[in-house]
């Protein structure tokens, strides 16, 4: 069976519109018996002027140091497993959600992000997530692994308001669960990875200009023809901006290469 290695491609944009890009993004990579594992996460930070970028780029600083710190230590440990990393990532969300508080206390002004978070290790992922950034499974189709924590999202859910509504709606942006708020509630999932699995990780800068069935095609055409993930990624973000994009962008590829023997 061929060692895991992985074709990865990334953006973080402000947009058309925003002078502060509130989106932050993290890609890392590691090695190990079976190929490489990874850490993404996409946080898209509110709060106005500086203050969402703080907020996005606490969460982004915080996993960069778990990654970089603790989880070699993790790694190295007899009694490795995933469930044991699934426990340090809950309690690493934790720690996060409350520097954001302490740091709004601080500043007198309530900031917040949301939080979409995927570890990729052997056939496995495990995926932490609030807000309204999402993360898609591709692979024949598109399926979207996350739920939107946004009033719309939920209204829509109720039967209270049609699609064709929500997309326009006035409050659409209101968001019910995000870091920043006490008594956070994430939404967690674990599952396995064939090797056909695409990952895509995005804030709503990118999906609200990008249906699924044109992600799906895009996506699909460069994974079918080993295209660079990044150029795929390029070429979606000119197409998003040429739509009068409003929002900051933010988006990550994740698919595997298939030529590796191990």
């Amino acid at each position: 069976m061929s060692n895991i290695s992985f074709n990865v491609g990334a953006i973080c944009d402000a947009g058309n519109v925003k002078k502060i890009n509130q989106d932050n993004l993290l890609v890392k990579i590691g090695e190990t018996h079976f190929g490489e594992f990874g850490l993404f996460v996409i946080a898209d930070g509110m709060g106005g002027l500086a203050a969402g970028e703080v907020a996005s780029g606490i969460i982004i600083s915080t996993f960069k140091k778990w990654w970089e710190k603790d989880l070699p230590v993790l790694l190295y440990s007899s009694n490795f497993s995933l469930d044991l990393v699934d426990e340090q990532l809950k309690k690493i969300i934790q720690i996060i959600n409350q520097t954001v508080i302490n740091y709004g206390v601080s500043i007198n002004k309530n900031l917040g992000s949301t939080l979409s978070m995927l570890f990729l290790y052997d056939r496995s992922y495990i995926l932490k997530h609030i807000g309204d950034s999402r993360i898609y499974i591709i692979n024949k189709k598109t399926i979207k692994l996350t739920e939107d924590h946004s009033w719309v999202a939920e209204q829509l859910k109720e039967g209270n308001i049609t699609y064709k509504e929500a997309l326009n709606h006035p409050k659409r942006n209101v968001l019910t669960r995000c870091i920043g708020t006490r008594n956070i509630e994430l939404y967690e999932s674990k599952g396995y990875v064939t090797e056909n699995d695409v990952f895509l990780l995005c804030s709503d800068g990118f999906y609200n200009y990008l249906d699924e069935q044109e992600i799906l095609k895009d996506i699909l055409k460069c994974t079918k023809n080993k295209n660079n993930v990044q150029e795929c990624l390029s070429n979606m973000l000119k197409k998003i901006k040429s739509k009068k994009a409003h929002d900051n962008i933010s988006a990550i590829i994740i698919s595997q290469n298939k030529d590796n023997n191990g």
